[in-house]
């Protein structure tokens, strides 16, 4: 049996999870995948055991509740917990299904709550673990059509950030992570393909710019972190009214 760090990252088959699994397993952790894609997810698995991480696959939807406590019950022993699944929700209002809203709560807001709150406290005991909680830059700004989505990534981020302060001292770091536009499968899947040819290239970072910033979160012991110099600069004045009109221009279909 292994005895190295243990890593589970939701959301692993493609994208920022995919990209952090590689990571952590080229930096000596033992890997726990999970998505709800397993064709995806056995790729990951031989990729990450050339790099010598014992790897399980789980294969989960993190939407909907019995998927979230598969999470838990696989998640003991943990050292780094990235709550990274997600999707991207584009809808005006009262034209999304109580469903929809339910499962997109579960996902990105309520789920990951849950998760952190049955695993935590065991790293409390040991005194060690990290946490990345995956939010978006959306927490920071309005997003007409997508507000069902920008609360969500609000609802985590005020949650990572307390759990960070509660938890100085405790041998437990917590890092919330939120970028912008990231090259990956998310806005394709979500019907967004035009966002590609619309949105200037310097808005878009690579996974593992997030990855990176994320684990200098982690170690500078910071509660929120925004990867990207253009996201960071940008962030103070993303609720003004200039930036709302540029900001629609540049992302609206033609």
């Amino acid at each position: 049996m292994s005895t190295k760090r243990r890593a589970l990252i939701t959301g692993a088959s493609s994208g920022i999870g995919r990209c952090y699994a590689i990571h952590l397993a080229k930096n000596g952790f033992d890997i726990v995948a999970v998505a709800r894609r397993s064709e995806l997810l056995a790729t990951l698995a031989d990729e990450v055991r050339q790099y010598g991480a014992e790897t399980t696959v789980l294969e989960a939807d993190l939407a909907d509740h019995p998927g979230v406590q598969t999470v838990i019950s696989n998640a003991r022993d943990i050292d780094h917990l990235v709550l990274n699944a997600g999707i991207t929700h584009v809808a005006r209002v009262g034209t999304s299904s109580a469903d929809e809203i339910e499962r997109l709560n579960i996902l990105l807001a309520t789920g990951v709550v849950q998760v952190c709150e049955a695993v935590v406290p065991r790293m409390v005991a040991n005194r060690r673990g990290n946490v990345v909680i995956v939010s978006s830059i959306a927490a920071f700004t309005p997003m007409p059509k997508s507000a069902v989505y920008a609360a969500a990534k609000t609802y985590v981020m005020s949650y990572g950030r307390s759990l960070n302060l509660e938890l100085a001292d405790s041998g437990v770091r917590v890092c919330v992570v939120c970028p912008g536009y990231v090259r990956t499968e998310l806005h394709t899947n979500a019907g967004l393909e035009h966002l590609r040819q619309r949105v200037p290239k310097f808005l878009w970072i690579e996974p593992i710019d997030v990855v990176k910033s994320a684990e200098r979160g982690l170690a500078g012991n910071k509660a929120v972190v925004v990867p990207g110099l253009v996201y960071r600069i940008a962030r103070p004045f993303l609720g003004s009214g200039l930036a709302q009109k540029i900001w629609r221009r540049t992302t609206r279909r033609r």
